[in-house]
């Protein structure tokens, strides 16, 4: 497995994450995840989580326990007072308070088994939280403390550029970021500027909730709460092109996707939900291939992206 720095910490992480918003649905084993231990196994040396991810800091915590190896490089997301945050602007006191942070740490400290937090981010952002203090002054203090060695930003879906100004003031060590084959804006600013300021970049949404498997039937984007707003027929449409793109360069388009996301130099590591061992066998085939050429990656760039937030 393949291996890049993540920004300023100079830590090293695998090119692909083993993503835990899954890990509550999967069968385990005693409470342990055999996926997780083959990833490791496999190579993989960091692992993406949040205190909102039902009970996947227990699951990873107890693995980890299991685990002979080197501990991988665990990420983790601080969970939001309120749901209400997720789509529409709250007031960042609404949000995060100093305690509320805090006590998200201390809970993802007990539930993860560790003494420090590798790196901790606010699972949510809006740009006018960036001229209020008490976030940053709480995460440096549980920093100086060795509760956490690094904290940053997970991004608002889609809405990348809010977190221009904290990035180009170099507040945090590290983000996070959709970033896939449809949405590439990112590279218009983000990843650009963090590249220049020493940032490690998580990219999350790869494979753009399972559409850009290439395995997903109309049915099913038309059932799925985050693809069905497309709609299918549209989805499938454009789908359909990249995966011809891909068959061009005799690849799936699961491969393409993948290798998409890892081409930008900017891109520290990607975060795919590898709940079972096969899909972790597959991304990193995918990623063994290798960053695309110039020539496909500027193609998918310029026809293809997608400005969407099924979300919404």
């Amino acid at each position: 497995m393949k291996q890049r720095v993540f920004g300023r910490l100079g830590t090293p992480v695998s090119e692909i994450t083993f993503g835990g918003m899954h890990l509550d649905r999967e069968t385990l084993r005693n409470g342990i995840s055999p996926s997780l231990l083959h990833a490791l196994e496999r190579g993989i040396t960091s692992v993406d989580t949040a205190r909102g991810y039902g009970g996947s800091e227990a699951i990873i915590g107890r693995t980890l326990k299991e685990w002979r190896g080197p501990r991988p490089f665990v990420a983790t997301k601080i969970r939001p007072m309120s749901d209400k945050s997720w789509r529409h602007f709250v007031p960042l006191e609404e949000t995060f308070t100093p305690q509320s942070i805090r006590e998200s740490v201390e809970t993802s400290l007990r539930e993860l088994q560790a003494d420090r937090l590798d790196f901790v981010e606010l699972h949510q952002w809006y740009y006018l939280w960036t001229h209020r203090p008490e976030w940053l002054e709480t995460f440096r203090s549980l920093k100086a403390e060795g509760k956490i060695a690094a904290f940053g930003i997970s991004a608002q879906d889609h809405e990348h550029d809010a977190l221009l100004q904290v990035v180009d003031a170099g507040l945090i060590d590290g983000l996070q970021v959709v970033f896939n084959a449809f949405e590439s804006r990112p590279l218009t600013s983000l990843l650009p500027l963090a590249r220049m300021r020493n940032i490690g970049v998580i990219a999350r949404n790869v494979l753009d909730q399972g559409g850009l498997t290439g395995t997903l039937t109309r049915e099913q984007i038309e059932s799925h709460g985050g693809l069905k707003k497309g709609p299918a027929s549209k989805y499938l449409e454009r789908a359909a092109a990249l995966a011809k793109i891909a068959a061009a360069s005799g690849q799936s388009l699961l491969e393409l996707a993948i290798r998409f996301a890892l081409t930008p130099a900017a891109v520290s590591t990607l975060t795919l939900s590898l709940d079972v061992p096969a899909y972790v066998d597959a991304a990193l085939a995918a990623a063994d291939r290798g960053p695309l050429d110039d020539e496909t990656f500027s193609l998918i760039v310029q026809g293809h992206v997608w400005t969407k937030n099924f979300w919404e």
